[in-house]
């Protein structure tokens, strides 16, 4: 006899399920992004770690933003800049998630075409792609059309707070090392940043998503 399919119901975020269901979701160590864009107003941002590479042909990323943040509108077909914050820049993601720092210095790189930061660990300009509703989020996938990268360490994410970035080097694996750098080479990837010809000459929801 063939099992019944599970039934999915809504879960309360404020439930005792709600935050044990997020406390699980938190277990995953990501990176921290924030998310940059144009507005009538000026340059805007959200901090964003719900970021994922999904495809190298065409080059795409995908955010997930939240249904009722300012940056769903402002992200609506409109590009936008995915910026992989370094170890040192925790205070614009708080300032950026909702949490202003006083006085604080906003690195905005001067002449780019969409808005977006200096001194990350690495930047991602993007053209929409497309968008879909996914419960209490959209997702957001871009296509990469200009990116360059540092070798500033990356901020991380997990359990609900920013950790230092891990000690231990990847070069202490050779042949891992080896391996990767094989596969850079086959990519053709570039430190010093790329852009696409068919571009043209343009150039987890724990942190929260306010954007400023």
């Amino acid at each position: 006899m063939a099992a019944s399919p599970a039934t999915t119901r809504p879960i309360d975020p404020s439930s005792r399920t709600g935050f044990d269901l997020r406390r699980c979701f938190g277990t995953f160590p990501t990176g921290v992004t924030l998310v940059t864009y144009d507005s009538p107003s000026g340059p805007r941002g959200a901090t964003v770690n719900s970021f994922v590479s999904v495809s190298m042909d065409p080059p795409l990323i995908l955010v997930s933003i939240g249904a009722r943040a300012r940056a769903r509108t402002g992200l609506a077909d409109a590009p936008f800049a995915v910026n992989i914050l370094g170890a040192h820049q925790a205070d614009l993601a708080m300032h950026f998630a909702g949490r202003p720092r006083e006085g604080l210095r906003v690195p905005w790189q001067g002449g780019a075409a969409v808005p977006r930061l200096r001194e990350c660990a690495a930047w991602l300009e993007c053209l929409p792609w497309r968008a879909a509703e996914a419960g209490d989020h959209v997702l957001f996938l871009g296509e990469v059309v200009a990116y360059g990268r540092s070798e500033t360490a990356p901020l991380l994410f997990h359990a609900g707070s920013f950790v230092a970035h891990p000690s231990t080097a990847i070069e202490d694996h050779p042949a891992l090392t080896h391996q990767l750098n094989r596969r850079r080479h086959a990519e053709g990837w570039s430190d010093e940043g790329v852009r696409s010809d068919a571009a043209g000459p343009s150039q987890t929801d724990p942190i929260g998503e306010e954007d400023r």
